[in-house]
Protein backbone atom coordinates (compact mmCIF):
# COMPACT_ATOMS: atom_id res chain seq x y z
CA UNK A 1 0.00 0.00 0.00
CA UNK A 2 1.66 3.48 -1.03
CA UNK A 3 0.95 6.54 0.99
CA UNK A 4 0.66 9.60 -0.65
CA UNK A 5 1.29 12.78 0.72
CA UNK A 6 -0.40 16.16 -0.07
CA UNK A 7 2.87 18.07 0.88
CA UNK A 8 4.26 19.92 -1.49
CA UNK A 9 7.56 21.16 -1.88
CA UNK A 10 7.49 25.43 -1.16
CA UNK A 11 10.33 26.20 -3.15
CA UNK A 12 9.16 24.73 -6.35
CA UNK A 13 6.15 27.95 -5.78
CA UNK A 14 7.85 31.29 -6.44
CA UNK A 15 8.01 34.14 -3.95
CA UNK A 16 4.99 36.80 -3.86
CA UNK A 17 7.06 39.39 -2.82
CA UNK A 18 10.19 39.84 -5.18
CA UNK A 19 12.57 42.81 -5.28
CA UNK A 20 10.32 44.24 -7.39
CA UNK A 21 7.37 44.40 -5.09
CA UNK A 22 9.59 45.27 -2.38
CA UNK A 23 10.30 48.46 -3.92
CA UNK A 24 7.11 49.50 -5.56
CA UNK A 25 6.24 49.14 -1.56
CA UNK A 26 8.85 51.44 -0.33
CA UNK A 27 8.40 53.74 -2.78
CA UNK A 28 4.76 54.20 -2.03
CA UNK A 29 5.64 54.51 1.95
CA UNK A 30 8.08 57.30 1.28
CA UNK A 31 5.43 59.01 -0.92
CA UNK A 32 2.78 58.48 2.03
CA UNK A 33 4.99 59.91 4.77
CA UNK A 34 6.16 62.76 2.67
CA UNK A 35 2.44 63.82 2.29
CA UNK A 36 1.87 63.37 5.95
CA UNK A 37 5.25 65.72 6.59
CA UNK A 38 3.91 68.39 3.83
CA UNK A 39 0.34 68.52 5.75
CA UNK A 40 1.70 69.23 8.93
CA UNK A 41 2.29 72.83 10.18
CA UNK A 42 1.35 75.47 13.10
CA UNK A 43 -2.71 75.55 13.18
CA UNK A 44 -4.64 78.60 13.77
CA UNK A 45 -5.87 79.14 17.57
CA UNK A 46 -8.98 81.90 18.44
CA UNK A 47 -6.60 84.32 19.39
CA UNK A 48 -4.30 84.28 16.35
CA UNK A 49 -5.69 82.77 12.59
CA UNK A 50 -2.51 81.64 10.70
CA UNK A 51 -4.11 81.66 6.68
CA UNK A 52 -0.80 79.12 6.06
CA UNK A 53 -3.61 75.98 7.02
CA UNK A 54 -5.51 76.94 3.75
CA UNK A 55 -2.00 76.58 1.59
CA UNK A 56 -1.90 75.04 -2.22
CA UNK A 57 0.74 72.54 -0.33
CA UNK A 58 -1.87 71.56 2.41
CA UNK A 59 -4.83 71.13 0.65
CA UNK A 60 -4.13 70.00 -2.42
CA UNK A 61 -0.54 68.89 -2.88
CA UNK A 62 -0.25 66.67 0.17
CA UNK A 63 -3.59 64.68 0.27
CA UNK A 64 -2.49 63.49 -4.06
CA UNK A 65 0.29 62.44 -2.73
CA UNK A 66 -0.71 60.25 0.52
CA UNK A 67 -3.87 59.29 -2.14
CA UNK A 68 -1.14 58.30 -4.79
CA UNK A 69 0.97 56.51 -2.18
CA UNK A 70 -1.73 54.49 -0.79
CA UNK A 71 -3.06 53.38 -4.41
CA UNK A 72 1.20 52.47 -4.82
CA UNK A 73 0.83 50.04 -1.81
CA UNK A 74 -2.56 48.46 -4.09
CA UNK A 75 -0.28 48.06 -7.33
CA UNK A 76 2.53 46.70 -5.19
CA UNK A 77 0.76 44.12 -3.73
CA UNK A 78 -1.64 43.29 -7.09
CA UNK A 79 1.29 43.18 -9.56
CA UNK A 80 2.08 40.17 -11.35
CA UNK A 81 5.08 39.69 -13.96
Amino acid sequence: MRITSNYTNKSNHPRRFTITHRHVLLTACALIITGYILMAGPGSTEQSFIPDIFSTRRITVAPIMCLAGYLLIGIGILYRK
